[in-house]
């Protein structure tokens, strides 16, 4: 019988000290990556860190990390089993014959099948198990992947009272500058362009001419850019979220991080807006209407007591008849209030009169959900959450007077006039049926899409705010993917934790010296060479008649060798 001694188990332990060093490094990097949020980029920003990798290259490497761990773990496990088994023969009650068998997932399989589950035994065949996730793991804690991130910006839009305010906005390198007031800047460039498609497609829908499919009609979409935002349809809302600077990183946020590498997903949000109304009423009576050719110009006159005084011209001869619509526009203030009367003259050259409108102005702020489904995708207005306060006189001149501005650019009517005369509605100013409707339709758009322009100076990413303690209900969660490293779900955490404790118990277990046998007792050639009556070698033949049978001892262990060795009777054991 072999003799059992108290043994150092020095290949065991040290596999498994190995293994336990292995893993706590990689749990502890495992935390740390996924703590510290790293994205494959140039520019690294608060929050997230940016390295330079080859995608493919790193993701190689950790599956080569992963698969050299775990085959360094599962013989750590093995070798624990190993200690187990020997310690267990060298017992008075034995070992279970099973347990000769090296740990494998077969053995584990067949330990099911005949229901031996010491708990020792069980514990090391479901860490065996678990080492074929290594690979998986090492790749999900630390390969580069597309990962979907939630960014929130808590403050994201504003009143109309803070557009007053002075922002100030920050580049990609954090420097600081002041953007400026949003209400004393220039819109009359963005929005001149805005009048004549608000007023050639409303033109085109009156005539009912508004097809896309229609070859000889030159159609005109609703949706399309205003400013740094595409809207979906005329009627923005006023509402004025700066798309394009949440759809690339514009300058470092101010009360959230955001990468400066990243794919725009999707963005929702709660945001303010502005209702622009505007009625306008035939006063055509109210006035006084007079006209006087001077040569080749015809011109019309429009007055009345304590009101404005309206003078059109029109070259009846340098123009066509069809195409002399003209629009004439006048701000005051009404009789005894703040209240702006925006007053319009379409007049008609070749009768030598004219309609004058009164427009008076209304509108409201409000809450309303948005959201823009792609980088390609307008801005869409889902619902209106909560209403506001009325605009005010001072909002309402305002708007007034940046219409009648744009009005008076290019002449009579500006691009009101020239959207109506390409659409070729009232071209002549003849017909001024429903001219009414058109108007107040078309230059509520432009109201609305005025305060669309002014918050979108305001409603940046990269805007500071000049009160961090300022608190509006308006939040935006913006989805993007980003190429990071690690960021997995901490099960894979999870995963090391499991084998780094099966490691830590093998070292302890192989550490403790214990009575066990002298020899490998899972190793069918060691242990038939305590069996048999002469020693076999790694590299002895044997061969199975009705019993083992030793064919030669050679160390070659060449066939030839083999054969010389063979006894003529070689006798059974």
């Amino acid at each position: 019988m072999a003799k059992s001694n108290k043994t150092f188990h020095g290949i065991a332990f040290f596999t498994n000290l190995a293994a336990s060093l292995a893993l706590i490094a990689l749990l502890a990097l495992g935390v740390w990556v996924n703590v510290n949020r790293f994205i494959v980029g140039d520019e690294s920003t608060d929050g997230w860190k940016a390295v330079k990798l080859d995608t493919t290259s790193w993701n190689i490497a950790c599956t080569v990390v992963g698969t050299a761990v775990g085959i360094l773990a599962a013989v750590a496990f093995s070798n624990q089993d190993d200690v187990i088994t020997r310690t267990e023969l060298a017992h008075h009650q034995g070992v279970l014959a099973i347990f000769l068998r090296p740990l494998t997932v077969k053995r584990g399989l067949e330990q099911i099948y005949s229901l031996q589950m010491p708990w020792e035994r069980t514990i090391l065949v479901l860490s065996t198990v678990v080492t074929a996730l290594m690979s998986a793991t090492v790749v999900a804690l630390f390969g580069i992947h597309a990962s979907q991130q939630e960014i929130i910006n808590p403050l994201s839009s504003y009143p109309l009272a803070e557009l007053n305010s002075t922002f100030f906005e920050t580049d990609r390198e954090g420097a600081l500058f002041p953007s400026g007031s949003p209400t004393s800047s220039s819109v009359a460039g963005q929005l001149s362009g805005f009048l004549y498609k608000a007023a050639y497609i409303t033109g085109q829908k009156i005539r009912a001419n508004y097809n896309p499919y229609d070859p000889y009609i030159s159609y005109l979409p609703e949706q399309g850019p205003l400013g740094d935002t595409t809207y979906r349809v005329l009627n923005t809302g006023g509402v004025g979220l700066n798309a394009s600077s949440y759809l690339q990183y514009s300058g470092i946020p101010s009360g959230f991080s955001m990468p400066a590498a990243f794919e725009f997903n999707e963005l929702q949000a709660t945001v303010y807006g502005t209702h622009v109304n505007v009625s306008c009423q035939d006063v055509t009576s109210a006035y006084t209407i007079s006209s006087n050719d001077i040569e080749q110009i015809t011109l019309v006159f429009a007055s009345k007591p304590n009101g404005p005084n309206i003078t059109l011209f029109g070259n009846l001869e340098s123009y066509s008849i069809l195409t002399t619509l003209a629009i004439a526009s006048a701000v005051t203030l009404g009789p005894d209030t703040a209240e702006p009367v925006h007053t319009l003259v379409i007049p008609e050259f070749i009768t030598e009169s004219a309609l004058v409108l009164e427009c008076s102005y209304s509108g409201r702020e409000f809450l309303a959900d948005v959201s823009i489904a792609s980088p390609t995708s307008p801005l869409l207005i889902e619902r209106e959450v909560e209403q506001g306060p009325l605009i005010g006189p001072l909002v309402k001149q305002r708007v007034a007077n940046v219409t009648h501005g744009l009005l008076s650019i290019g002449g009579q009517g500006g691009n009101l006039a020239r959207g109506f005369i390409d659409a070729e509605y009232n071209a002549d100013g003849f017909n001024n049926t429903g001219m009414a409707t058109a108007l107040e339709t078309v230059i509520s758009q432009v109201g609305e899409a005025y305060f669309s322009i002014l918050r979108q100076q305001a409603e940046r990413s990269n805007i500071v705010r000049g009160d961090p303690d300022a608190s509006y209900p308006s939040e935006l969660r913006l989805y993007v993917t980003v190429s990071r490293l690690g960021g997995a779900q901490y099960g894979w955490l999870a995963v090391l934790g499991i084998l780094l404790l099966a490691s830590l118990v093998g070292t302890v277990r192989t550490c403790v010296g214990r009575r066990a046998v002298g020899f490998e007792a899972q190793d069918a050639v060691k242990l038939l060479s305590r069996l048999l009556d002469e020693p076999i070698g790694e590299k002895t033949r044997v061969r199975y008649t009705d019993r083992l049978v030793v064919l030669g001892s050679g160390r070659g262990g060449g066939l030839n060798e083999g054969k010389d060795e063979l006894s003529p009777d070689p006798v059974p054991h």
